[in-house]
């Protein structure tokens, strides 16, 4: 037979955080595989804002609810103490070496050594196991010396024959000297405290407050003493000799009003003022080892333990009290019920009990044994006319005074349930099983079985109106109208399980004052009798509005009830007419319900028995409360807000105000916390503004990541929740992701100038294209102007030309005619030479000859070639001024490419005299024998 613990141990790699009980804790045994957090763990802190410290063997452990984060120390020391000072400054101590770190724009700590300043022979091979944080100082304690840090300088506190540990007790510090007397520390000076000479060959471990100002003091040897500031003794020595044999080791005394003491063999005793045991916990039932090396409370009075291996946490629920199973060998657990001074306990396994007297012992549950005959699995318990009925899956027991079972009546199949009804002065049985509906007459003893429905049903209730509701085991509900001899149904309509009436496919079904009311898919309805049809329950939807995936409602009273979800329980009023919500507690994720056979067994009015998957919590009605106390959630911090760009690039912004991040930077990751994540199972939700529609759905972590933000203003906002539908306020951060580069200010002021400077260029191409045209188009027309003209010249050299060439051929002709005539009148002459014809021979010759060599000719001529060949005479004579007229006329006659016969006619002169000319004339142009006379002023222009 296993057996059941009043705590829970829960192996876990993934952490959240669970709700806070009062009574009887829960341990959670935590190991962390990346971190090593099953390592020694040697002290424990915390800050304000709930982040916790664990001083392991790898290095500082810091957890902020969600993750885990290892800070090393240099060399890789192991961190032997931790004090706390705030969130950016935590003190650490360790081998040959103590240090501060603090924390950076990133959140992460950054280690500065505070021992490097010192002579490091002065605490050669020491470890600094305890520090303390004064109004004005800082204590790291060796074992050889004390050194005080005021912030700015280390003094050293020597002690001839060493010290143990040092103890802060409300505002005071104690120490032992090594097995000696205990002395009290003020500033740098020890004052030897009177009596204490007792302790001399023993180690003092614990110094605790006790009532009165006065201190309780414990050993390892000696037990534990009272000081009440003038005399010491001892305390209880029962718990004095046992402490000796555990070695008492650490301690602390909790807001619970008890005192912890951690021991080095068997774990950890919880003791009130009076030295009475009140809990032990050990490897036995709970932790997972037994040396505990440091004791911790957290601000929401739950303990730390640092062990030996491993950090174990020390949970309570507020009106609970957990026995649960770590082995998980007792099974999963369906119902439990109080009779004869016993608590019967339903399992999958078959029927446990144990006495009240078990349950008030340190070593709860321990003795918790199986009733024979009860193996298998068990749905219900019900106490009926003083018998104890036991719903099983081989059919109805019942369960004797004496512990031994037997059938009740001959049902033949398990039973689900069994309840009490009435019906025309019939008392009876309602049984659920595995078939159908069956009936007992409770004075005949009769068992009726209506045939019509031949289905598993789980529950079966009678209605105001006299109908029976049959809940099937897996799907919808049946209302039905029994016969007056109870053997069959007289009618039946059937509610969801795919029934097209828009009702949820499975139904759960209870009472309220007469009335039936079905829970399915977190909606209620109820049963309209007039309209004949289910209908939604608009109370009780709105008073669990925020509440999610409720399974099961279990009636307390007449207007009390339970409500379950799969990781929370609601306790509730409801009457018909108003529902609200009483109370309500978080299971958080290390202990849940029985999935799909969510449960919780009322034992009477003021205490019921949750059923667990490998386990069960009592619930224990507060004293004196009337309605549900509102649970304030805390506010997240957003510790930090990361910009990154394409190449990994990091800068880290100031959390103090808004940022503005360059554009290149546009990939952000915000880090938040909370303040006890973990104890208070909570989760986060968070939003951006004008990037995400709605709040995300709440999840366990401490950063999210906005990839490639466009550029604008946007405000970040994070909430916590739990998972009873609490929220906290929101926290928003502004920031602004400033426009690239080339939507800046200047950048547009430089597009301004290039626009202006490209339109500039356009409009001056433009501009110079129309001129182009304009150009071209003038071009044109002065084309076709100078083509006329050209024209017009060219008529003008053809008609100069002609005119030249016909005045040239007019001299010509004429000089060649005047000679013709002078031959034929010197030859009539010459035949007939009369006296008489003298005269007129002369007058003739005279008149031929003065025809001949006309100046006005030539003048006519030289007026026409100086038309055409303008500027001829100027640039030859210019160029050749030896000309004479005589040359120049031979120079035009070439230039006209006249023959030397024309020419000779032209000038009158012999064709002898023509050739001698031209070679005078070749003499004066200086003109190579080779090159041609002719073509020499052709080529002049």
């Amino acid at each position: 037979m296993s057996h059941f613990y009043k705590y829970t141990i829960f192996f876990i790699l993934v952490f959240s955080a669970l709700p806070v009980f009062s009574s009887k804790p829960q341990i959670i045994n935590i190991y962390r595989e990346k971190y090593r957090a099953d390592n020694k763990n040697w002290s424990i802190g915390q800050d304000e804002r709930g982040f916790l410290y664990f001083g392991n063997d790898i290095g500082l452990l810091e957890f902020d609810g969600v993750e885990w984060n290892l800070n090393r120390i240099p060399n890789s020391l192991v961190a032997r103490s931790v004090a706390v000072l705030s969130h950016n400054t935590i003190f650490t101590g360790s081998y040959e070496e103590f240090g501060r770190w603090d924390r950076d724009l990133s959140g992460k700590l950054v280690y500065t050594s505070l021992s490097d300043s010192l002579d490091k022979a002065l605490f050669r091979n020491d470890d600094f196991w305890k520090i303390w944080i004064a109004d004005n100082c800082v204590y790291f304690q060796s074992f050889s010396a004390i050194y005080m840090y005021d912030y700015k300088t280390v003094t050293r506190i020597p002690s001839d024959k060493g010290f143990l540990f040092l103890t802060k007790v409300r505002d005071e510090f104690l120490i032992q000297q090594m097995l000696g007397p205990l002395f009290r520390l003020k500033g740098t000076t020890l004052e030897k405290i009177e009596g204490s000479d007792i302790f001399n060959n023993t180690d003092v471990r614990v110094i605790l407050p006790y009532k009165d100002n006065q201190y309780l003091i414990g050993t390892t040897t000696k037990g534990i003493y009272i000081y009440d500031g003038a005399t010491f003794k001892e305390w209880n020595p029962e718990l004095s000799r046992l402490m000796n044999s555990k070695e008492l080791n650490c301690g602390l005394f909790s807001s619970r009003g008890t005192y912890f003491l951690g021991t080095i063999l068997d774990g950890i005793y919880e003791i009130d003022t009076n030295g009475k045991i009140i809990d032990h916990m050990s490897s036995e039932n709970y932790l997972q080892n037994n040396t505990i090396l440091s004791l911790y409370e957290d601000n929401l009075n739950n303990i730390w333990a640092a062990l030996d291996k491993g950090i174990s946490y020390i949970q309570y629920m507020e009106n609970m009290s957990c026995y649960t199973d770590p082995g998980g060998k007792t099974g999963a657990v369906y119902g439990g019920i109080v009779w004869n001074d016993k608590l019967f306990v339903g399992t999958n396994q078959g029927v446990f009990y144990l006495t009240k007297d078990d349950l008030n012992r340190s070593d709860a549950l321990s003795g918790m044994r199986l009733i024979n005959g009860t193996q298998g699995q068990v749905w219900a318990f019900r106490i009926i006319d003083g018998k104890l009925y036991c719903c099983h899956n081989k059919g109805l027991k019942e369960i004797h005074k004496d512990l031994s079972v037997s059938d009740a009546f001959s049902v033949g199949t398990g039973v689900y349930n069994i309840s009490e009804a009435s019906m025309k002065n019939h008392d009876l049985l309602l049984l659920s099983t595995y078939q159908s509906i069956k009936i007992i007459d409770k004075n005949t003893k009769a068992v009726f079985r209506p045939g019509q429905i031949s289905e598993p049903i789980i529950n079966a209730e009678f209605d105001h109106l006299g109908n029976i509701w049959l809940e099937h085991f897996n799907r919808g509900v049946y209302r039905c109208k029994l016969d007056d001899d109870l053997n069959s149904i007289r009618s039946f309509s059937y509610y969801g399980g795919n029934n097209n009436d828009d009702l949820p496919y499975k139904l759960k079904l209870f009472k309220v004052g007469g009335r039936v009311v079905l829970l399915g898919d977190n909606r209620f309805y109820t049963y309209d009798d007039i309209a004949n049809k289910i209908v939604p329950n608009q109370l009780l939807d709105d008073c669990f509005n925020d509440v999610k995936e409720l399974k099961q409602v279990i009636p307390i009273t007449d207007n009390l009830f339970w409500a379950l979800t799969t990781s929370a329980i609601y306790k509730f009023s409801y009457d018909g007419y108003e529902a609200s919500i009483v109370e309500s507690y978080d299971l958080g994720m290390n202990m849940s319900l029985v999935n799909s056979y969510e449960k919780v067994s009322v034992l009477n009015d003021s205490v019921s028995l949750i059923c667990l998957d490998n386990g069960f919590m009592l619930y224990r009605k507060p004293e004196g409360r009337t309605g549900l106390t509102e649970r304030r959630l805390p506010l997240p911090y957003i510790e930090s807000l990361r910009a990154v760009d394409t190449d990994g690039d990091i800068e880290y912004k100031d959390m103090v105000k808004g940022s503005k991040i360059v554009y290149d930077h546009n990939t952000v990751t915000f880090g938040f916390s909370s303040n006890n994540a973990f104890a208070m199972n909570l989760s986060f939700q968070y939003m951006l503004e004008n990037v995400d529609q709605d709040w995300s759905a709440p999840r366990k972590v401490n950063n999210v990541s906005y990839a490639r933000l466009p550029k604008g203003k946007y405000t970040f906002k994070v909430r916590t929740v739990d998972s009873l539908g609490n929220y906290s306020d929101e926290v928003t951060y502004d920031f602004e992701i400033l426009s690239p580069w080339y939507l800046t200010i200047w950048a547009y002021l430089l597009y301004i100038v290039v626009i202006v400077a490209v339109l500039y260029a356009i409009w001056m191409l433009i501009l110079r294209r129309y001129r182009n045209l304009h150009l071209q188009k003038i071009r044109q027309r002065e084309t076709r102007r100078l083509r006329i003209l050209a024209g017009e010249l060219q008529q003008e050299v053809e008609q100069k030309s002609a005119e030249l060439l016909t005045q040239t051929s007019f001299i010509i002709q004429k000089n060649e005619l005047i000679l013709k005539i002078k031959d034929i009148v010197d030859e009539f002459y010459s035949k007939n030479k009369l006296n008489a014809l003298l005269p007129l021979y002369q007058k003739i010759n005279a008149l031929l000859n003065n025809n001949l060599d006309s100046e006005d000719d030539w003048k006519m001529f030289l007026i026409k070639f100086e038309e055409k060949h303008t500027g001829f005479f100027k640039k030859m004579k210019m160029l050749y001024p030896q000309l004479t007229n005589s040359d120049l006329r031979l120079c035009a006659c070439l230039k006209l490419n006249l023959e030397t016969k024309e020419i000779a006619s032209l000038m009158n002169l012999s064709v002898r005299a023509v050739e001698n000319s031209r070679y005078r004339l070749r003499k004066k142009l200086n003109l190579q024998p080779s090159q041609n006379l002719n073509e020499f002023f052709l080529n002049v222009d």
